[in-house]
């Protein structure tokens, strides 16, 4: 207890401010785990103050951010230290550095390196420690992550990890899957990325409808290009179908050279709109 009262009091000496300080008592801390294969969060509350989250989520790095139950009003500088718990004597508390502090309810906000190295610090039984203004004009938080109860959880979380799916929608929503001159045949390439769009879709409920679109280049007659659009868009179709999605939320068109991405005025471009695009909605 006594470094965790010279810290508020380094830190109140500091600043000029009275410091609130906020910890979840040995008997009542508690790491919540919410797995899934779109997202893994691990979580901590801590009382009058809010929760401390790591959370990946799939196709993005690991992220820690503090959810408060009331909102900081004007933006700032969080110092963020590691102490040891009560019973751990032998080691003094470290400082490991700042953050900015922005206003709302979610006001500290870290990247993957620095949620990594706190995690390595509760890993091995240590406290990860905030201090940054408070809610109140002239006040000030002390907040500090428990690391007791943490292994069981942590457990958990990396195996989460560890199976999230690959990508997530923002990534898949538009997606260009371009062809040779004239083929429909499907590369491996675009296998990929189709078998990453049928995976996300069987995975997020909310993706309603997949539109595919089937384009040309100018080159060839008119009538021809509209048929080999079809030709692209359908193999799509068919390919998406045969890895498990719904033919009734897939809606096909084809529009031949009718629609290019790019003036058809040399060979890239050219290559460019021979393509099909692949577009995902949410209902």
């Amino acid at each position: 207890m006594w470094r965790k009262l010279l810290i508020l009091l380094m830190l109140t000496q500091a600043s000029g401010a009275y410091a609130h300080s906020y910890q979840a008592r040995v008997d009542v801390a508690e790491w919540h785990l919410e797995p899934g294969p779109l997202q893994c969060r691990l979580w901590q509350s801590v009382p009058n103050y809010g929760d401390a989250v790591f959370e990946m989520k799939a196709g993005e790095p690991q992220i820690f951010y503090v959810d408060a139950y009331r909102p900081v009003l004007k933006k700032g500088t969080a110092q963020l230290s590691i102490i040891a718990p009560e019973w751990r004597t032998d080691i003094d508390p470290r400082y490991i550095g700042e953050t900015p502090v922005v206003p709302g309810k979610r006001p500290i906000l870290l990247d993957e390196d620095r949620s990594n190295l706190l995690l390595a610090e509760l890993e091995v039984g240590m406290f990860p420690s905030f201090k940054h203004h408070s809610w109140h004009e002239k006040h000030n938080v002390v907040a500090d992550v428990s690391a007791v109860n943490f292994q069981s959880a942590y457990s958990g979380y990396v195996t989460c990890i560890a199976d999230l799916f690959p990508a997530n929608f923002d990534q898949l929503r538009n997606s260009t899957l371009h062809f040779e001159f004239d083929k429909w045949f499907l590369t491996g390439a675009v296998k990929e990325r189709l078998d990453l769009i049928a995976g996300l879709v069987q995975l997020d409920s909310s993706i309603r409808r997949l539109v595919v679109d089937g384009h040309t280049d100018s080159d060839g007659r008119r009538g021809y290009n509209w048929e080999l659009s079809r030709r692209r868009a359908d193999s799509v179709k068919r390919y998406l179908e045969s890895k498990g999605v719904a033919p009734e939320i897939i809606q096909m068109r084809y529009f031949g050279e009718g629609k290019p991405a790019r003036a058809n005025t040399n060979a890239s471009n050219k290559a460019t709109n021979r393509r099909v695009y692949v577009q995902l909605e949410r209902g």
